[in-house]
């Protein structure tokens, strides 16, 4: 029987208790509704991420969106947000449909890839829309500038610098601090090993803290205050952009550019409420929830309303596609290009045999009516 250390932590001081891990198995079970949960919940949020990401993909590839810096930025969003829904498939398959992974393969080194993972996807696709709100500010506020400014070259170099220290700011996650806890505990499957108490602590107390800044309150705060400056902006240069427009009307290519522009400011906007309506309510809950030192006896609670919220937060990195369909015409017209091009590639090749089966029987006829 395997042996496990659990440190209870409380305000004052720190105790040690041992359990084995059967025990921890028959103590800690995911209730019902937490069951229920990552079943339907996850599966509902995988057949509405894969497609509409894969459609993202398809459509920000386009020429006209992919010479945008914006374009591109919204490409590595949906990469990201993949990849964040492939890790999701473990945490549905262990937590939903019971499958043990413990005994079957090496679960601290599924513990650690899994975990990293999903923590760098979050990151990353908090803060890549940042970089989105940036781009867009900076058209805003320097509109004469912003073609030198930004470029697909430049919101890809930001886009490789945010993930360097994403990175690094999870790297130890893939340490052997970093692995098994209780398998098969939604809320506590993975995470840090009793090798080091100091570790232990910090991931508790401290590490929590930083996951709550970097993948919510910082973005959310750095991108509501880009947007009213936005707004202010656009209402102080009302008149300066009426006649601008009025200007624009007799140039065809600034017409088509400041459209664009618009469009894609109502992608950004869309995507930024749905990031803040998903992503708040959980790490309000984080701050909100109470540190005790006992908190097996509330357990229970706190995980099914955890397990709730971290699904609503996975409907972010789900429904993008769907939303900019609805808030934007043009990039519903873009989506509907894409997929009459690919149509016309795949029908092409059969038009050609075709015209050229029906070019050799009529030689056929030929030769035999001359003959």
């Amino acid at each position: 029987m395997s042996m496990t250390t659990t440190p209870i932590i409380s305000n004052r001081n720190t105790t040690t208790t041992t359990f084995s891990q059967e025990q921890l198995l028959l103590f800690f079970q995911d209730p019902i509704a937490v069951i229920r949960i990552y079943q339907i919940g996850y599966l509902f949020t995988f057949l509405l991420g894969f497609p509409g990401n894969i459609a993202s993909l398809f459509t920000f590839s386009q020429p006209t969106l992919r010479k945008v810096s914006t374009g591109c930025l919204f490409i590595t969003l949906a990469i990201s947000d993949i990849l964040y829904l492939f890790m999701c498939i473990f945490d549905f398959l262990e937590f939903g449909l019971k499958i043990r992974f413990y005994s079957h393969v090496a679960y601290d080194e599924l513990c650690r890839f899994r975990s990293f993972i999903m923590n760098v996807t979050q990151v990353s696709s908090a803060w890549i829309l940042v970089i989105v709100s940036i781009d867009r500010w900076i058209r805003t506020r320097f509109p004469f500038k912003s073609n030198l400014i930004c470029t697909p070259k430049k919101a890809l170099i930001a886009v490789g610098v945010l993930l360097v220290i994403d990175i690094v700011l999870h790297v130890h996650m893939l340490t052997p601090m970093f692995g098994t806890l209780i398998p098969g505990f939604s809320i506590a499957a993975c995470g840090p090993t009793i090798t080091s108490i100091s570790y232990f602590l910090f991931y508790f107390l401290n590490w929590s803290i930083v996951q709550i800044l970097t993948t919510c309150l910082i973005p959310v705060a750095i991108m509501l205050t880009i947007l009213i400056d936005i707004f202010i902006i656009v209402r102080a240069r009302k008149q300066a952009v009426i006649q601008l427009v009025q200007f624009a009307c007799n140039n065809r290519n600034i017409k088509q550019q400041n459209t664009l522009q618009k469009h894609i400011f109502i992608l950004m906007f869309a995507s930024i409420c749905i990031f803040l309506i998903t992503s708040l309510p959980l790490a309000i809950y984080k701050i909100l929830s109470p540190r005790q030192a006992f908190v097996s006896f509330n357990v229970f609670q706190i995980i099914s309303i955890w397990a709730y919220l971290k699904w609503f937060q996975s409907l972010f990195y789900a429904v993008s596609f769907y939303i900019h369909c609805l808030s934007s015409t043009f990039f519903r017209k873009e989506f509907k290009a894409k997929i009459k091009r690919i149509f016309n590639i795949r029908q092409t090749p059969v038009t050609v045999m075709q015209y050229a089966t029906t070019l050799q029987h009529i030689r056929l006829h030929e030769t035999r009516t001359k003959y």
